[in-house]
């Protein structure tokens, strides 16, 4: 159990919220896992996958309010200033090190996004890893994005790290790809369909794009454990 103060909050678009917490040491935790915070009195808590990349006493988490449910009462509460008390680090939702699959795609939907943010800056920046990272985002709105500069940084600095945004209800306005994540992989927008097997997947977000994604790998000759999920509800 641990104590940490909220340095930050910041609304980044639509529903979501960053929240940064101070431990008053380093915080160590792999990234992919999460924090489980406190929410009620009554000992009620709700989980929030950590944002950044490990290192230091300061952790972020990414908040979808949009169930305005108790947890999202709560940070919607929260002031800059404020205690908060924080269960953790949790999850197997991890990178799998070493891995015999050098090539490394990570699929998100909507919130989704969180956990990889937090794997994709520590591989990347971190580690120095060399090899080949594809990150597929896909989400309704144009108006709902946001990490997007973060992310085109990313692919300028580093040669090895493609970024793709793929919308499913844009706006006339979007000169961006359209339609679902999974039809992508299935027409061979991403890559083509005979090299899936050559990659490692890490996919995050709805119940259904986990299902119908993996189901799609899985039948293209990636095997099982180089298909790594975790379910957003």
């Amino acid at each position: 159990m641990y104590s940490a103060k909220v340095i930050k909050k910041q609304n980044l678009a639509g529903d979501n919220w960053l929240v940064a917490l101070e431990f008053q040491t380093p915080f160590d935790f792999i990234a992919g896992q999460y924090l489980s915070i406190k929410v009620a009195e009554d000992g009620t808590r709700r989980s929030y996958s950590i944002a950044s990349n490990p290192g230091g006493a300061v952790v972020e988490l990414l908040v979808d309010i949009s169930p305005m449910g108790l947890g999202s009462k709560y940070v919607l509460a929260l002031k800059e200033g404020d205690q908060v008390e924080a269960m953790g680090p949790i999850g197997r939702f991890t990178l799998n090190n070493p891995s015999p699959k050098l090539k490394k795609m990570f699929i998100a939907t909507g919130s989704g996004i969180v956990p990889m943010r937090s794997m994709i800056k520590d591989i990347l920046i971190t580690n120095k890893y060399q090899d080949e990272i594809k990150l597929i985002w896909g989400m309704r709105h144009e108006e709902d994005l946001f990490w997007q500069e973060e992310f085109l940084q990313l692919n300028r600095d580093f040669a090895n790290f493609s970024y793709q945004v793929i919308l499913s209800k844009s706006s006339e306005h979007w000169h961006g790809e359209c339609g679902h994540v999974g039809d992508c992989l299935k027409n061979g927008f991403i890559i083509t369909v005979k090299d899936l097997a050559a990659w490692e997947f890490y996919l995050c977000g709805s119940q259904e794009m986990i299902m119908e994604t993996g189901a799609f790998l899985a039948g293209k000759g990636v095997k099982k454990e180089d298909i790594h999920f975790e379910k957003f509800f």
